[in-house]
């Protein structure tokens, strides 16, 4: 049984990743843990805050409050490496919130070797801006991964464009250009901003243009973008087949997890 941190202090539960909320569909954040430290939390934040103010709810929690948060969660439960998850309802104008450990899933060092399965799926998120949950849309995209055996789905919008992933963001490739739906049709998670930020940094180019379902296979490669996956290659969406030996994104996996070790390595408690 996990610790949890409350609006009503330090709490127990024997399932945090089911916690009860009285607001149809909560704002929350997952943010990925490493030896100890909040990976780039600043920007889960500010993201956060965004997805709150677009969700039509009140939060007056500062960021020292929120980072101290997790640093005691992290103690309580003796956890040095996960996810965390912070999820906010409102009811009568009061925050009702919690901090908790939940279940993830890595991908393998196979997995960034070889690539992944993807498939697409047709559906489009309401208020794709905001991180909120959206239970029908969730459920049907896991039914899907299951029912193929895929890791992911990519979402295709009602003009055949995929915008993104059930859980992730999603990239083509094409020489050294980089395409993505643009910022408005996406939840724009951090991993993203970051990739997005070596992109530029190793002088390629990022296109924000989402990209037609019927034209993956012009591209020469494919990966996903999120807090547990971080940069990882594509080997097929569908019956669409991708090399996951691409150079261009070989380079940005190498750039991505050099930022990461440079964040934590100034991050004190």
């Amino acid at each position: 049984m996990d610790f949890i941190v409350t609006q009503n202090g330090i709490e127990q539960s024997k399932d945090c990743n089911n916690l009860k909320f009285n607001t149809e569909r909560p704002v929350y954040e997952v943010i990925r843990i490493i030896d100890g430290r909040a990976l780039f939390l600043e920007d889960h934040f500010e993201r956060l805050v965004s997805s709150i103010h677009l969700g039509g709810l009140l939060f007056e929690m500062e960021f020292s409050e929120f980072r101290q948060h997790i640093i005691e969660l992290t103690k309580l439960n003796r956890k040095q490496n996960g996810n965390v998850k912070f999820i906010l309802s409102e009811v009568e104008k009061v925050n009702q919130w919690s901090f908790s450990f939940i279940p993830h899933s890595y991908p393998s060092p196979i997995d960034y070797e070889k690539g992944v399965a993807t498939g697409l799926f047709f559906a489009e998120r309401e208020n794709p801006n905001a991180k909120m949950l959206q239970k029908a849309v969730s459920e049907k995209a896991n039914q899907s991964i299951a029912d193929k055996q895929l890791y992911e789905v990519l979402l295709v919008d009602r003009n055949g464009k995929i915008t993104e992933g059930s859980r992730s963001n999603v990239f083509f490739v094409k020489g050294n250009l980089f395409y993505t739906a643009p910022a408005s049709k996406v939840l724009v998670g951090v991993t993203r901003k970051k990739v997005m930020e070596c992109i530029d940094e190793l002088d390629f180019t990022v296109i924000e243009e989402a990209v037609s379902a019927s034209e993956t296979g012009t591209f020469d490669a494919v990966f996903l973008t999120g807090t547990s996956p971080k940069v990882l290659p594509v080997n097929r969406i569908d019956t669409i087949h991708f090399n996951t030996k691409n150079i261009y994104v070989e380079q940005l996996m190498a750039k991505y997890n050099l930022m990461i070790d440079t964040y934590l390595q100034v991050q004190v408690d």
